[in-house]
């Protein structure tokens, strides 16, 4: 699953399943955009790093500018893309009487409007210099399935299944393919900002036959392949990563 000669976007880079994924992607050969809105921003003179050093990119993915300048930074930088992975993403706890119009909004905002504007602004580029594109988009498991008080998350990432399968029938004959990983509780940042251990201990003896639950690299190595032309013909696919999650 060799990367090499090929240039990837990665978003939520910062920690979790994005960091795993860059850090993924980078091991196999890739040049790597990584995109996180906690990076500091870009000193001058930094970008004549080498070019097989990842580069870190600070950007509000909410804001068009901010991603139309991540999308020209790669062109300056390395003329071409090839590969996208959509992993920046908060979650609001509650239901909908509990949450408010502007935790609503931010979720959706942080979770599917990023997804929509990378897209948009990064496909015309993939088109343009790549016969073997792949956008990875990264949902949740709580998107097909999902639990009491995650109204929300629930909501913007069944979305971005919805999304995902759309994109993919756009440009397929152009070879560009998108696909969506839907994790189930993999042991990041955000699951353990919302759930407590009483709940995470719980879900590993009950709802998980494989006893645990999963690390960022188990995603990421997902995602190496979906970007891989190993997975030439994998196309609107959602694949979940749970450990064979109950429900």
């Amino acid at each position: 699953m060799d990367l090499a000669n090929k240039v990837a976007i990665v978003t939520g880079a910062a920690s979790g399943i994005g960091k795993s994924t860059a850090d993924l992607f980078a091991r196999n050969g890739a040049q790597i955009l990584e995109i996180d809105i906690k990076f500091e921003p870009i000193r001058s003179g930094s970008l004549h790093a080498s070019s097989t050093s990842p580069i870190r990119f600070h950007a509000d993915l909410k804001s068009t500018y901010d991603v139309q300048n991540a999308i020209k930074l790669v062109q300056q930088k390395y003329g071409r893309l090839d590969i996208v992975v959509n992993c920046a993403g908060i979650e609001m706890p509650g239901n909908v009487i509990e949450l408010s119009e502007e935790s609503f909004d931010q979720v959706m905002q942080t979770n599917v409007k990023t997804v929509f504007l990378v897209c948009k602004y990064a496909i015309p580029v993939i088109l343009e210099s790549s016969k073997n594109g792949s956008i990875i988009n990264i949902s949740s498991d709580l998107g097909i399935q999902p639990i009491p008080n995650t109204d929300a998350y629930a909501a913007s990432k069944g979305a971005i299944i919805s999304l995902t399968k759309a994109l993919s029938k756009n440009w397929a004959k152009q070879g560009l393919r998108v696909n969506c990983i839907a994790p189930g509780p993999i042991d990041t940042p955000l699951l353990h900002r919302f759930q407590n251990d009483d709940v995470l201990n719980f879900v590993k003896t009950t709802l998980i036959p494989a006893g645990r639950i999963g690390t960022p690299d188990e995603v990421a190595n997902l995602a190496l392949f979906l970007a891989s032309d190993k997975s030439s013909f994998i196309n609107g696919a959602v694949l979940t990563v749970n450990g064979g999650l109950l429900g």
